[in-house]
């Protein structure tokens, strides 16, 4: 009799071992999948999903101190390079025949333009248009034709389409010469004092200038009529003075106003850019910022202070040099193709994409959190 009482103890005890085990295993597979999922997976998962940022320098680039800057009447983008393209519009090309070339004006500007060449890089191109009239109606006189000032900004638009400028990356200057034909009668710009304009042009601000040149008669009779090129170079150099907002293009003071203005327009261009990315960036999460970028950036936000430490000494060559490193650098680094790598795949879609992956599987994994929670319980009460 006891040692039956024995076999069924034995039994019994060998049962609930075999019961312990299956326990222990399933709760061992708990802990098993938990740290996968959880601990090892999920950290990794928002590893590799991460947007990558290069190290920035954002405190300076949030706290950049600012110059007040507001465009004046006429000026030019700020650039490193410009386009300047000659265009010789003549609506009859045979009333008269023009002798005039664009290399021959280029000729004659490179050495102004030669002048003002430490501020940037300037490429000149020459074009004709033929058969295109202004665009406006000029009120007709006695003897000549009238354009009032109101009429002028009318003229460019037509002409825009026609022009060269909107093929390159570059600003570009336009110095357009119309010529009268003989067939009509001399053209004229007159002021808001109802004055003729002694030079016959208007300059329109950020686009460039316009010179209407009137066939004098002989030439008109003879078929074949060369402008006075005097004439023509002496009127463009005023416009690009104008533009450029300097009074004398050969005046040394005034060539060292305009380096120096020009080096703090590129600091203070280079530091609004790069607030600008700053904000953008604490904005847009999604927005990568590589190590060639982050590069750039730290390159233009050393160079914008130590451009600014050469002109507060008063060497504004040196300044004018390193603060075009700071603008190109910015400005490549605001443009950066990779920047809009990911802005198509923003946080809210990332877990719409993953979360019924992984939610399916980490239902069970948490449910089953329970069974650890009472299987820790009976230990704990069995220790004790």
């Amino acid at each position: 009799m006891c040692t039956l009482k024995l076999k069924e103890s034995n039994k019994d005890l060998s049962k609930q071992e075999e019961i312990d085990e299956e326990v222990n295993f399933r709760i061992y597979s708990i802990l098993s999948y938990f740290v996968v999922l959880i601990v090892v997976g999920l950290p990794i998962w928002w590893y590799t999903t991460r947007v990558y940022r290069a190290t920035l320098p954002i405190g300076q680039m949030e706290d950049a101190n600012l110059n007040n800057y507001t465009d004046k009447e006429f000026g030019t983008p700020l650039s490193l390079e410009y386009d300047i393209l000659i265009t010789f519009v003549h609506p009859d090309p045979l009333n008269p025949k023009i002798l005039i070339k664009g290399e021959d004006i280029e000729e004659h500007l490179r050495p102004y333009l030669d002048k003002i060449s430490p501020i940037s890089e300037f490429i000149v191109k020459s074009q004709w248009l033929y058969l295109l009239d202004l665009g406006v109606s000029p009120t007709k006189n006695e003897d000549h034709y009238c354009l009032k000032k109101d009429q002028l900004p009318h003229i460019i638009t037509p002409l825009e389409a026609k022009l060269w400028s909107h093929m390159s990356p570059r600003p570009t200057i336009n110095l357009l010469i119309y010529f009268q034909c003989c067939n009509d009668l001399p053209l004229y710009i007159f002021d808001e004092k109802n004055e003729r304009v002694a030079s016959n042009a208007f300059l329109s601000s950020r686009w460039g200038g316009i010179y209407i040149i009137n066939p004098d008669k002989q030439s008109c009779e003879n078929g074949v009529f060369k402008p006075n090129m005097q004439s023509i170079i002496s009127t463009f150099i005023t416009q690009i003075q104008k533009l450029f907002k300097i009074d004398n293009i050969l005046d040394p003071d005034n060539i060292y106003e305009l380096k120096m203005r020009k080096s703090t327009e590129m600091i203070d261009s280079t530091r609004r850019t790069l607030r600008s990315l700053a904000e953008l960036l604490s904005e847009i999460k999604s927005i990568v910022i590589s190590e060639e970028v982050g590069e750039k950036i730290s390159i233009a936000v050393e160079s914008a202070d130590e451009a600014e430490e050469f002109l507060k000494n008063g060497d504004v060559d040196k300044g004018l040099e390193i603060a075009k490193v700071a603008f190109k650098s910015s400005e490549e680094a605001f443009s950066d193709p990779s920047l809009l790598s990911l802005l198509y795949f923003p946080e809210d879609q990332k877990y719409a994409v993953y979360i019924p992956l992984f939610l399916p599987i980490m239902i069970p994994v948490i449910m089953s959190l329970s069974t650890l929670r009472t299987w820790i319980s009976n230990k704990k009460l069995n220790v004790e």
